[in-house]
């Protein structure tokens, strides 16, 4: 029988398993286009089933795992490790006594591992100056911005005073 993490699972009827791959294509001038980069999708799995759950218990349990992004392995027909719900929903018919039918998609995940310390082989050098005390210290003056202008100062004209022998000079 296929467990979901601790939720028993008491039929599948289908299981559906599409592989598929995304790639980065670029138009030439000549109308072509280009590929030069393809990238493989997350595998996902979708499941169709029955769940005889009169107490609705499984039900919230499936919820939680799902709201909650717990990350479970999957293993019925085919193995898949670090998956996650990322949908369900059932269907309650006649035909299922105390139950309800189900479809389900679970996503295969890449879960980081976060290191604990870095190890460095080289020594590295401190990159700051050690702190020293300079007293006071004066502020430089910066010069104020004037606005130059093109026009000239008017300068009145010289005051003269008549000499005698027929030259002027400057008061």
């Amino acid at each position: 029988m296929p467990y979901i993490k601790d939720v028993l699972i008491d039929v599948i009827t289908k299981v559906s398993m599409p592989e598929s791959s995304s790639t980065t294509d670029h138009a030439l001038e000549d109308g072509e286009q280009v590929t030069d980069h393809v990238k493989s999708n997350p595998t996902t799995i979708s499941l169709t089933g029955i769940i005889l759950d009169d107490t609705e218990e499984k039900v919230l349990k499936l919820r939680n795992y799902r709201e909650k992004g717990i990350i479970i392995d999957f293993d019925y027909m085919t193995a898949l490790k670090h998956v996650v719900i990322t949908d369900f929903s059932r269907d309650y018919e006649a035909k299922i006594k105390d139950g309800y039918a189900f479809t389900m998609t679970l996503k295969q995940i890449k879960v980081a591992k976060v290191a604990k310390f870095v190890s460095v082989s080289i020594p590295v050098k401190k990159q700051t100056k050690p702190v020293s005390k300079k007293g006071r210290q004066q502020t430089k003056k910066t010069q104020k911005s004037s606005t130059k202008t093109t026009k000239q100062k008017y300068n009145p004209p010289v005051k003269t005073k008549e000499i005698r022998k027929g030259g002027y000079i400057p008061i």
